[in-house]
């Protein structure tokens, strides 16, 4: 997918990649990758322009180097502060009656990094709500199951199967909980996955 400088450098910059580019025909063709996924940028040589001596001064310099090898989900990823990550995802099903339901998954592991849901089972109408919250004794803000974060509002579940992947992780810890409340057209039980990558050494 071909995006602006400044989309561009945004992705290089979060994600600490190298860009691969050719200067070629007044172009310097860019290309960044992590993993599976790749953003495209072109930008005109020797024209002054702002983007353009960014690039030249702040990255190019820096450009081409040997990307870190890119890894399966069952390998571990070593982060920039000597950590590596761990997929771990869990499954749980959920009973659940017409109207209101909470749900509420507590993370088991030290520290965790969220990168999805999925829901399965729910029907068209069906509405859900995403909250962190913290430990059942206040770990982290002193408040028994303080709503730390709200991330889905009334968020509306595909027929079948609804997945939300993030581009981007959000840091757990240990027994923080995931709720969610989720508001059904009728009673059924759904299955829920949590996507998890644990943090260790």
């Amino acid at each position: 997918m071909e995006v602006t400088w400044a989309e561009f450098k945004n992705f290089v910059t979060q994600r600490n990649l190298s860009i691969q580019f050719v200067e070629m025909r007044g172009n310097y063709f860019m290309k960044a990758f992590d993993g599976f996924f790749n953003l495209e940028c072109i930008l005109s040589v020797g024209t002054g322009d702002s983007d353009t001596t960014d690039f030249e001064t702040n990255f190019k310099a820096k450009g081409n180097k040997t990307q870190p090898q890119q890894v399966h989900a069952f390998s571990a990823k070593t982060l920039p502060n000597g950590k590596k990550l761990y997929k771990r995802e869990h499954g749980i099903q959920s009973t659940l009656t017409t109207g209101v339901n909470t749900v509420t998954f507590t993370v088991p592991y030290a520290w965790v990094k969220i990168i999805g849901l999925e829901l399965i089972g729910g029907e068209t109408l069906d509405t859900v709500d995403f909250f962190v919250l913290d430990s059942t004794s206040g770990t982290y803000s002193g408040v028994p199951n303080y709503t730390l974060n709200q991330f889905g509002f009334n968020v509306n579940v595909a027929p079948g199967e609804y997945k939300e992947n993030n581009n981007y992780d959000a840091d757990l810890y240990s027994g923080m909980q995931i709720k969610i409340v989720y508001n059904s057209i009728s009673n059924k039980t759904v299955g829920i996955n949590y996507k998890l990558n644990e943090v260790k050494d």
